[in-house]
């Protein structure tokens, strides 16, 4: 059986593209792989930055995330999981976000500076307030560079 849906999977220690899906996964719900060549065995986040952590790496990347976007405190987002039945400390989440944020912040700015050279699309939002139906309510549109209307709400 080879490595996943079309999925190609190589070996994390001599790179070699002989790799079969063992039928278990670890306890995390992670494949396992095994290589043909040199016999090593490895799974989906081996050789990864979350290599050994003891939770999924969604949750791991959710925690950063809300750290990073809402600046909440470690405590604060320790008391948050807890509420939702995991636990981990305010350590856990130091070590993560230093894991992780370099890379994330990387990544965005991959995202802003756009590649192979194309213009970024610009735009702005103005707002107004309007009278509708004997309502006062307040008009966002967001419009480009080329003045035409993107989206209004």
């Amino acid at each position: 059986m080879t490595a996943g849906l079309g999925l190609r999977m190589e070996c994390i220690c001599c790179g070699s593209a002989a790799v079969t899906e063992r039928p278990d996964r670890t306890a995390q719900g992670y494949r396992r792989f095994r290589c043909r060549d040199c016999g090593k065995q490895f799974n989906e986040r081996s050789a990864g930055l979350l290599n050994r952590a003891q939770y999924p790496s969604d949750v791991i990347a959710l925690v950063v995330l809300w750290r990073l976007r809402y600046r909440l405190t470690l405590r604060d987002l320790g008391e948050m999981f807890l509420q939702r039945g995991i636990v981990f400390s305010y350590e856990a989440i130091r070590d993560w976000e230093a894991k992780l944020a370099p890379i994330l912040a990387h990544e965005l700015r991959q995202r802003r500076h756009s590649k192979g050279g194309a213009r970024r699309c610009q735009w702005h939002v103005d707002e107004t307030y309007l009278k509708v139906r004997g309502r006062w309510c307040y008009v966002y549109r967001a419009i480009d560079r080329n003045g035409d209307l993107v989206e209004t709400c």
